[in-house]
């Protein structure tokens, strides 16, 4: 009896030790994965290496404007397709009207081109120079603000190089005419060091440019009017055919012209 009592205890207890050894291990188990889950948490990680930074700074760069395109004080001068269209309307009278073919072809090609032209050149003024850039055809003339200037190529016709020019190279400046706009002009001396003139048909708002050219261009040699002095009759004046006009004229037809402001029918007065 003695005996077989002992081999009993010896038997049982490797099995008691057995099952005592696993709630051991698997505590233990228990003990790691919260370590590993403690460490994850508290995980801090360290500072980006020179490649990560370097494309952390591109990604950065591709989505900042550019501090040269957009300023604190931008004015986009809107086009006018006003002497387009009276190019056009000169066209389609002295065509089918009264059967002068060459002059209408001439005064049509022009017109489609000033036209086309207005609905994609504008002006920008930043605050140190004037720039010209393009649009797409019938694009709001905000987006003008904050294309690149390259979009308007290299200015070949007019001396080369790109079509920006700052205010301080600006020697002179006129304005054909206040009150009838037409064409505009300017001399600067960054293309060229003894002067590079450049002509601009006015296919954009010709009171809003003349107001801006009076601010911001350096004073013309010649004396300009105010803005509010503008009217046909000043218009007239500015040149020899326009005074002969004005001789021809009876007091009262003088009187109207000196009213008018802009061009009639299409500006409000």
């Amino acid at each position: 009896m003695a005996t077989r009592a002992i081999a009993r205890a010896i038997s049982v207890a490797p099995a008691r030790a057995r099952a005592g050894e696993r709630p051991a291990r698997g505590a233990a188990r228990s003990r790691g994965r919260a370590w590993e889950t403690s460490r994850a948490r508290t995980f801090v990680p360290s500072a980006p290496t020179r490649a990560g930074a370097a494309v952390a700074s591109t990604r950065t760069s591709t989505v900042t404007p550019r501090a040269s395109s957009v300023d604190d004080d931008v004015v986009v001068v809107p086009g006018d397709y006003r002497v387009g269209g009276i190019l056009l309307a000169v066209a389609a009278l002295t065509g089918p009207a009264l059967h002068l073919w060459t002059q209408s072809v001439i005064h049509g090609v022009l017109g489609g081109f000033l036209s086309f032209q207005a609905s994609r050149v504008r002006f920008r003024f930043t605050r140190e120079a004037i720039e010209v850039v393009f649009i797409e055809p019938g694009a709001s003339d905000e987006t003008a603000a904050n294309v690149d200037v390259a979009t308007s190529g290299d200015n070949k016709l007019q001396g080369g190089g790109e079509n920006r020019w700052a205010y301080d190279s600006i020697t002179n400046w006129e304005f054909w005419w206040p009150g009838f706009p037409c064409l505009v002009y300017f001399r600067e001396t960054q293309t060229k060091s003894d002067g590079q003139p450049h002509f601009f048909p006015i296919i954009m708002d010709g009171e809003l440019l003349y107001k801006v050219m009076l601010d911001r261009f350096p004073k013309s040699v010649n004396e300009k009017p105010s803005p509010s002095e503008w009217s046909l009759d000043l218009a007239l004046e500015q040149t020899s055919i326009g005074r002969q006009i004005k001789e021809n004229l009876t007091d009262e037809q003088r009187q109207k012209v000196k009213e008018l402001k802009g061009i009639p029918y299409l500006d409000k007065n």
